[in-house]
Order: C-alpha cells, then structure tokens, then sequence
C-alpha cells in the first residue's frame, strides 16, 4: 500500500527579519497568497489528515490548502513547531550578526549550538524525529495520505529524517513557501 506525505513550509509572515521562533505570528498578507498558491498546486493530491502546529502561521496555511480538501481531518501536533530561539526571539537577525558574527552562523545553522534558554537543531531533533515516528504508524494505521504544515527548522529536520540527510545538509535546506515535497512511501 503506497501513501504520500505533502510537506511544505508556511508563507511570509513579517518584514522585520527577526529571530520568530515561539512568537505566535500570522502570515502576512504576503504569506496568505502564497498559502493560496500553494493551495492550489495540491488541489488535485489526496490529502486525508493535515498535521500543523499549534502556531498560527502553521495553521492559516494548513487551513488555505484544506480548502480544496473538504473532508481532511485536522490534527495539532506541537513537536513540529518552531524552533525555540530563547533570549534571541523578537530580536532582529541583522543587529545580532552584526555584534556578535561568530556567534550568529553557529546559533543560525549550528546543530548543536548553545542558544541561551532555547534549542538547537539537535533539541528540536527529538521531538520531530518522535513525531515522524508516530507519523508512520498513524498512517498504517489509518491509510490515509498526510499534509504536513510545518516550520522553517520543524520542516528541514523532517527532510533529514525522510531522505536520511546528514545534519549539516539538513542545515542548510531553503524552502520556497508556494512549494511542497511529496513522499511516496510503501507499507508492506
């Protein structure tokens, strides 16, 4: 039995440039019309279940691409929220790379970087590798393809479950909002 996941990333959601991690933010106007772009590139996929955070970005896209799927289920998972930046969250990226450059790629795209009073690649690994585990056996269970509303850091570290990415691989990924990534997996 093959089932699909459809990963993708929510849209635009502020011009600061800052470290947003746990702020609950909306997606701007800009982010909505991406959410809709996107919408409607999966407008023709099965999609059963929707997974998001409890964020609010997360789940204004998931609820633009369910549009199209009127009878998805919707479940709020928040092992696939945002990476936790701590201390650094609200502050502008720009200002903190500018004191402290050194700092700044280690704690940006560092796996294991200390981040004062929030989490690392490593952290957020935990709880979305134990979520993609829970993941599969749900859609075993069920036989249902998934959505999957993720986050910038949530989203590259399932990549790096799901295609076996090393971690500075996983690091580096960039994700296009308007775009997803389609998974065929086969359940013998």
């Amino acid at each position: 039995m093959e089932l699909a996941i459809y990963l993708f990333r929510h849209g635009h959601v502020t011009d600061k440039n800052i470290f947003c991690g746990w702020l609950d933010l909306p997606l701007s106007k800009k982010g909505i019309k991406e959410a809709q772009t996107l919408a409607k590139k999966l407008s023709k996929e099965k999609i059963d279940v929707g997974f998001c955070s409890d964020q609010i970005r997360g789940k204004q896209c998931l609820a633009e691409v369910l549009k199209y799927h009127k009878n998805a289920k919707v479940i709020v998972d928040v092992r696939i929220c945002e990476r936790n930046y701590g201390e650094l969250t609200g502050h502008k990226k720009e200002e903190f790379k500018s004191k402290f450059p050194k700092e700044y790629e280690e704690i940006h795209r560092g796996y294991n970087a200390n981040i004062p009073s929030g989490e690392n690649f490593s952290d957020v690994s935990k709880r979305v590798f134990s979520f993609m585990n829970d993941l599969f056996e749900f859609m075993q269970k069920e036989k249902c393809n998934v959505a999957i509303s993720a986050h910038t850091n949530s989203l590259r570290l399932i990549q790096e479950y799901m295609e076996n990415l090393s971690k500075e691989e996983a690091t580096k990924l960039e994700h296009k909002p308007e775009n997803y990534k389609k998974y065929v997996i086969n359940f013998e």
